[in-house]
Order: C-alpha cells, then sequence, then structure tokens
C-alpha cells in the first residue's frame, strides 16, 4: 500500500516547531494551540512512518530524519512564497510583511531616519524592526527575514550583500581631556578606559592601527555593555570611549563630547545585509537590498 501524501500544514507545523525551538513558541507564530501543533506534528510522524523530532523536555531537536525533512520544508515554502508573488505580479509590483534586524545603535540612528522612502515606494510592503546585538539566532530561526549587521556571519545557509564601511572614533567629554592632558595615544594609560569587554577585544579596531611593537598601554578598563551606555558614561567624564563615528553625532555637535587623535584613524567594520539564501529571490527582499545598496547616508559622512 502507498504511502499517504505528506500534509502541507502539517509539514508547516513540523517546520515552524523546529523553527522556533519549540511546541509553544511555534503555537504562538501559527495562532493555533499547544495540542493542536503537537497533534499535527504527530500526524506527520505517522504519515512518515518515522520519528522527526526528539523531545527533550521543553527542548525539542530534530532526529536526522527530520533534519532532512526541515531542509525540504525551507526550500518547499520559500518556492511557495515567490511562486505567491508571481500570482499576484498583475495587481502590485511587491507587497506582504518584512521583519528588517538591525544593531541596535544602527537601526535607532541611521535605518530608522532613512528607511521611509522605501515604504513611500512600495506600499504593499509592510515592515517590523528587530534591533538587538545578536542577530544570527533570530535570523537562522526565521524571526526576523533579513539583518543589517557588522558582524560577519560565514554561515552557509546566508547571503552576505556588502553595504556600508563602519567608521570609529576615540572621544572623550571636554573636562576629561582637561583633566588627564589628553595629547597623545601614550597619555590613555593613564585614564579610564570604556569597552565593552575587560579584555578590550572592542578597542583592536583602533590598536590595530598601529604595529604591534607601538601599541599603546590602557590604563583603568571600564566594561559597559551598550553602546549608549559607553556614550552617556564618556558624556558623564567617566573615561575615554572608541564607538562608530555616526553614533556621537549628537554630542559632538553640541560639545557633549570632543575627538582624540584625528590623525589616526581606526580600522573600520563593514555592514552587511544577511538572509537566508532561499528568500533572496523574493521580490520584497529584492527591493530592500537595491534600496539599502544605493543608499548613502548622511550619519556615515556621505
Amino acid at each position: 500500500m502507498a504511502n499517504p501524501a505528506l500534509d502541507l500544514q502539517q509539514l508547516r507545523a513540523f517546520y515552524t516547531v523546529v523553527q522556533a525551538g519549540g511546541f509553544s513558541a511555534a503555537a504562538g507564530r501559527l495562532h493555533r494551540t499547544q495540542s493542536a501543533v503537537s497533534h499535527a506534528v504527530g500526524k506527520l510522524e505517522q504519515s512518515a512512518k518515522v520519528r522527526l523530532l526528539d523531545r527533550r523536555g521543553r527542548q525539542v531537536v530534530p532526529t536526522p530524519e527530520g533534519r532532512l525533512l526541515h531542509e525540504a520544508c525551507e526550500r518547499v515554502f520559500a518556492t511557495l512564497e515567490e511562486v505567491q508573488e508571481e500570482l499576484q505580479r498583475e495587481r502590485t509590483r511587491a507587497e506582504g510583511r518584512i521583519r528588517l534586524g538591525a544593531t541596535v545603535e544602527f537601526g535607532t540612528s541611521v535605518l530608522m531616519r532613512n528607511i521611509r522612502p522605501f515604504l513611500e515606494e512600495n506600499p504593499g510592503i509592510e515592515m517590523d524592526f528587530h534591533l538587538s546585538h545578536d542577530l544570527l539566532t533570530p535570523l537562522l530561526r526565521d524571526d526576523v527575514d533579513l539583518a543589517i549587521d557588522c558582524v560577519a556571519h560565514p554561515n552557509p545557509e546566508l547571503e552576505r550583500t556588502p553595504l556600508f564601511r563602519e567608521a570609529y572614533m576615540v572621544a572623550c567629554a571636554p573636562e576629561y581631556l582637561a583633566a588627564h592632558r589628553i595629547r597623545e595615544p601614550a597619555d590613555l594609560a593613564r585614564c579610564a578606559i570604556l569597552s565593552f569587554d575587560k579584555e578590550c577585544a572592542w578597542w583592536e579596531r583602533f590598536l590595530g592601527a598601529f604595529p604591534k611593537s607601538r601599541r599603546p598601554a590602557f590604563g583603568r578598563v571600564v566594561a559597559i555593555n551598550h553602546i549608549r551606555g559607553l556614550i552617556t558614561a564618556a558624556v558623564s567624564g567617566l573615561g575615554v570611549l572608541l564607538a562608530p563615528s555616526y553614533s556621537l553625532e549628537r554630542e559632538l555637535d553640541r560639545g557633549a563630547l570632543v575627538p582624540l587623535f584625528p590623525a589616526i584613524r581606526p580600522l573600520e567594520d563593514r555592514f552587511a545585509l544577511y538572509q537566508k539564501a532561499g528568500k533572496a529571490r523574493l521580490a520584497k527582499h529584492r527591493l530592500l537590498t537595491e534600496y539599502l545598496q544605493g543608499l548613502t547616508p548622511a550619519e556615515f559622512g556621505a
């Protein structure tokens, strides 16, 4: 007797459970009860005649067979979304919802100031924004559709499109500059260094501009795990910070911070747009990618 055909709704339930990491989170995404999602996955396992998920308490992990089916689901659902766009193309150029991820400071300082023209040009597209320092996890779990990040993600599932260069600046409050008589990088040895981490890996962008034999020594390190915290601490006279130049625009304009060592150019990062390769063909994704590639935001010195 032939195996029954796999049910599309059951496949969607299974795929969402794997993406969300559990039945409860999947039920929320699908707007169904947890028991309904669990029942759908159970029926799918009966049809496939194989166990697809290992249930370890609240954690759910696909079996080898489950991983194989999950990869197939990813291709199928991406294709279905692309076909749906083709069917609607006569009515509108592109429509649907895009969930765009971005780093917190970039999202608030740059993205929100520059995204309005895209939305006005594409009234059929709705956008939601997810601002976070961890963008890889929500991207791989389909909590966001695309992510703008300055952290490299060499993941074979993802397609990378280069965007903006991110320049950095060393700065401190004018009062701190006067009190510590900072004239050259060697003077940082008697300063408090504001950093994301105690090891000062954050400051490698600045230290990398020097030969290893001439790298300046640092004084006391104050660890602050958020860029706005670093900026506020520097404005309050707690030490010297390194930050993306665009993030200091307001503080520099009103004289709350002053740049240090303008002749020294810290190493630059590069923002890139990441998305799953299977979704890159979607019209709404292509339009957003093209728009972001064409941007020259004033905050980046354009």
